[in-house]
């Protein structure tokens, strides 16, 4: 709130007193606002396990319990194999079935058919993330914690005719990603609506070419971080019933370009299970690339001594609700508070370069001042119009 007079608390003018009084309340409002930073907050931050499939025997009066127990588990070892190294949490002994169910925020049905002792079913389980990764800490287990910000896709598809489109009811390579389970533990992705502003924005070849103005607003549009591009082909039916998708994936980051190729096969006469096929492929390379360069020891420490420049209360509080998304922060201790910023101790997980990636997801900007201090700031965001 603005003291008398209408001027802020940071304009600098008015009397002795008065900016006294509000540097006063300005200190009491950061230092209030500042205790609910040493626990981040993440709700938000929740894995998905799903198309878990159960397939249960038994008393028709348990069936669904049992089925609801065994999805739970499964989807358990989903997320586990998705944050952490598979070959690590492949023979992992989990807890017991109450604790499994206690670490559950939610789950849906997706199908389900039910005879007299029978249960089919397809389940979605969403755990909560905090449990989950104490679980890997105490069995002395790396894992990526840092949830990547969501990408944008561009699905450019080319048929057998050697027809080319990102946008259009032709685009079966786009309406394969609208159709893709839920999912995506460590990188969520969106994809675009394919309305007339995204038609005008970019087109395939733009995509193909690496377009960066329209890349980039195009990201802004959608409210992303990386822009993939994924270009699929596919081949004509070949004689002995198969046929090929050739996957060429471009991920254009704020930390450079990564590249991914794969050649898939199946049978001719099923197009849409290749692309299917396709689409699990594409999420993976993103996993995989995204959990490889975000493994972090759950038992290393790092502190780090951070100042924070500060214009207002506003940019504060955005600087304060950003570090709470950031799950690698395990403690913050405020050292001193002036006028013109804050001065921090940050504990964290994970070495210097991981630590930066999970602020950039947050939209936070870290930079050394090379003399044992970093400075943070918000990041900034692209809202440059593509020529």
């Amino acid at each position: 709130m603005a003291p008398a007079g209408g001027r802020s608390a940071f304009s600098g003018s008015g009397k002795r007193g008065g900016i006294a009084a509000s540097l006063l309340g300005v200190c009491a409002l950061l230092m209030l606002s500042f205790g609910t930073l040493i626990a981040p907050a993440r709700a938000q931050n929740v894995y998905v396990a799903a198309g878990i499939p159960v397939d249960v025997s038994g008393d028709a009066a348990t069936l669904r319990d049992q089925a609801v127990v065994m999805a739970q588990r499964e989807g358990l070892r989903q997320v586990l194999a998705e944050i952490a190294p598979a070959d690590q949490v492949a023979g992992i002994l989990l807890p017991n079935d109450d604790e499994i169910g206690s670490w559950v925020t939610d789950m849906s049905i997706d199908e389900e058919k039910i005879a007299a002792t029978r249960y089919l079913g397809r389940y979605t389980i969403r755990f909560a993330a905090e449990p989950v990764q104490e679980f890997l800490s105490r069995e002395g287990i790396a894992f990526a914690g840092t949830r990547a910000k969501q990408m944008l896709m561009l699905p450019v598809f080319t048929d057998e005719t050697g027809t080319t489109d990102l946008w259009g009811p032709t685009n079966l390579w786009l309406r394969a990603w609208n159709m893709r389970p839920e999912g995506e533990a460590l990188v969520p992705i969106v994809v675009p609506r394919g309305d007339l502003d995204d038609q005008n924005i970019i087109s395939a070849t733009d995509a193909l070419g690496g377009a960066q103005a329209k890349l980039e607003f195009m990201a802004d549009r959608y409210q992303s971080g990386d822009v993939v591009v994924a270009d699929a082909r596919m081949s004509a039916a070949a004689t002995d019933g198969t046929r090929s998708l050739a996957l060429s994936v471009v991920r254009y980051g704020h930390d450079g370009i990564d590249r991914f190729q794969e050649t898939l096969s199946g049978a001719a006469a099923d197009p849409d299970g290749l692309l299917a096929q396709g689409v699990a492929a594409v999420q993976a390379m993103l996993q995989g690339a995204w959990k490889n360069a975000n493994l972090v020891d759950p038992n290393k420490r790092t502190s780090l001594s951070v100042r924070v420049p500060l214009a207002g209360i506003e940019q504060w509080v955005a600087i304060k609700r950003r570090l709470g998304q950031v799950s690698l922060i395990k403690a913050v201790d405020l050292r001193q508070l002036a006028r013109d910023g804050a001065d921090l101790e940050i504990v964290y997980a994970g070495d210097e370069a991981q630590f930066i990636r999970a602020l950039a997801q947050a939209d936070l900007l870290l930079v050394s001042s090379g003399e044992g201090i970093s400075t943070l700031t918000l990041g900034a965001s692209s809202t440059a119009v593509p020529q």
